[in-house]
């Protein structure tokens, strides 16, 4: 009986792979942080049975069942391993303007871009006669002509956004963008309770950056492939328009609430459903001897080269852990640095999940990443939070919002700022209560990240794409969609009835002016 049992299972999970898709991956933009939201979503297709074939510069920690990986570097690689904090700011600085804080990222994904499709792996792959049934790129950081691979092997595309959806995104899937009541990530917008002058702002941040995504950044992706790919493609545009399913990594907890047409899926969490280790020996230790007072973990992310800060800086947070009675684990590419006291540790790596997740993390001072907000709210523990660039200032911002936790100013800090900020999130039980009610929403939900994303995509494969899920708004103009034609027609009825009318009542009057004239003529001849 066992063995018929075993039998039965080892046939079921043949089969499984035997039906199991052909899925090639391009993801050649070397940030960790989101490499983790994107190699989540793979793991879960290649545990499902899918065969994964995956282009990106992070080869799995370990090898994987129905997974092959292929390298592709570009310059990026390098840059960001060995930058100093000053390019680092150089290159991250959002321009001053509404809706033009993409610019500086769309430069530098397009240089990626580039690259990749000079690098050897990928022009062997274009010459290829491989045969995929599904093509995934990613969205977030303005890297779409890589959708030219689904036209290339005339499959469906998935792409996937490891940020909230914004106005670009909303655009080109046909989703409202609502800019009444939800403030783009682009805008300086604090909430969704907005004022006259907020809905101005929020709509000139949103006109701005529409206008230059489409009429520049897209171009330039389109001179990408114009350079780089020695094939016929469509324009940029059109394959935007035809991506059949976005995952993004958003959850209602972490933004504020959106509509969303069928193509878009939030899988907000599956980082964190994935990153399940257990906590090094010494890091597990040190959390759980912060049992009295508590630990604080601070960490910038994976891409700010907080080691290379200059060190006036680094001692502002240096004096300021002196000061603290709880522990401080400090996430820095570091072994020492001078003057530090014994509560703080210092450590290069550490699994962030299960850190946040550890009963004596009372805090989280962070950059304001959606990875690491996400993880905070998960584990309903409260934030500092110090944004630098990207969708930072947004998440930092809706963090403030909803009470659980404070914003510092990166240009403007100081001991002080510091010092006062992590002690009015400590002292006031309201941060950590509203985190923790956070947590609970964020966890209550009807399947897990990983199934809803597995789900979705089997379901465009089930479905020849499920173009059906695409609203016609994608085949709209912009003005047919603000309905700017219907209302020019509205107002010319109007204006012709209003005009019609005082013509008639001009007639009616003359007529009436002719007949009184009329009249008084007559009257004076009898006279």
């Amino acid at each position: 009986m066992k063995v018929s049992l075993l039998l039965s299972v080892v046939l079921l999970q043949a089969l499984g792979c035997g039906l199991g898709a052909r899925i090639l991956a391009v993801l050649p933009f070397p940030v960790r942080s989101h490499f983790f939201f994107l190699s989540a979503i793979l793991k879960a297709l290649s545990e499902r049975g899918h065969h994964i074939v995956e282009y990106s510069p992070f080869p799995p920690s370990k090898p994987l069942a129905n997974y092959t990986h292929v390298e592709v570097h570009t310059f990026l690689d390098g840059f960001i391993k060995e930058w100093s904090f000053e390019e680092f700011l150089e290159i991250s600085k959002d321009v001053p303007v509404l809706g033009l804080g993409f610019i500086n990222v769309w430069n530098v994904s397009r240089k990626v871009c580039e690259e990749a499709f000079q690098h050897e792996n990928l022009k062997r792959l274009i010459g290829s006669d491989e045969k995929f049934d599904l093509v995934i790129t990613e969205s977030a950081l303005g890297q779409e002509s890589m959708l030219v691979f689904g036209h290339r092997f005339r499959a469906p595309t998935v792409t996937l956004h490891t940020f909230s959806s914004w106005s670009g995104i909303n655009r080109d899937a046909g989703n409202a963008l609502s800019i009444a009541a939800i403030p783009d990530i682009s805008s300086v917008v604090a909430t969704d309770q907005m004022s006259f002058v907020d809905r101005f702002l929020n709509f000139i941040s949103i006109l701005t950056t529409l206008f230059i995504y489409y009429n520049h950044h897209l171009p330039l992706q389109d001179n990408v492939l114009k350079e780089n790919y020695k094939m016929d493609a469509p324009p940029v545009a059109d394959m935007v328009s035809n991506v059949s399913l976005y995952l993004i990594n958003t959850h209602p907890t972490v933004e504020y609430s959106k509509p969303y047409t069928p193509n878009i899926v939030p899988v907000g969490g599956i980082v964190i459903e994935a990153d399940r280790a257990p906590l090094p020996q010494d890091i597990q230790k040190f959390m759980d001897g912060a049992a009295k007072d508590g630990a604080i973990y601070f960490s910038l992310g994976t891409l700010v080269p907080i080691h290379r800060m200059p060190s006036d800086q680094l001692q502002m947070f240096v004096n300021v852990f002196n000061k603290l009675k709880q522990k401080v684990l400090w996430r820095i590419n570091l072994d020492t640095i001078p003057g530090l006291s014994d509560n703080v540790k210092l450590i290069k790596w550490v699994p962030q999940p299960g850190v946040l997740a550890h009963p004596n993390c009372v805090l989280f001072i962070t950059h304001g990443g959606l990875f690491g907000q996400q993880e905070a709210i998960h584990a309903g523990v409260p934030t500092v939070g110090i944004p630098i660039f990207a969708d930072q200032p947004y998440n930092i911002k809706f963090a403030e919002h909803r009470g659980i936790g404070v914003k510092l100013t990166f240009n403007t800090l100081s001991e002080e700022t510091i010092y006062t900020a992590i002690n009015t999130v400590l002292n006031n039980p309201k941060y950590k209560e509203n985190a923790q009610r956070l947590s609970r929403i964020f966890r209550d939900r009807p399947m897990s990240p990983a199934d809803s994303a597995v789900f979705w995509v089997e379901y465009v494969l089930r479905h020849g794409g499920a173009h059906h899920l695409r609203s016609a708004a994608t085949q709209l103009s912009w003005y047919k969609l603000a309905l700017l034609d219907v209302l020019a027609a509205v107002l010319a009825v109007v204006a012709t009835i209003i005009i019609l009318l005082f013509v008639l009542r001009r007639i009616c009057s003359l007529v009436f002016i002719a007949k009184k004239q009329s009249k008084v003529t007559t009257m004076k001849k009898e006279n």
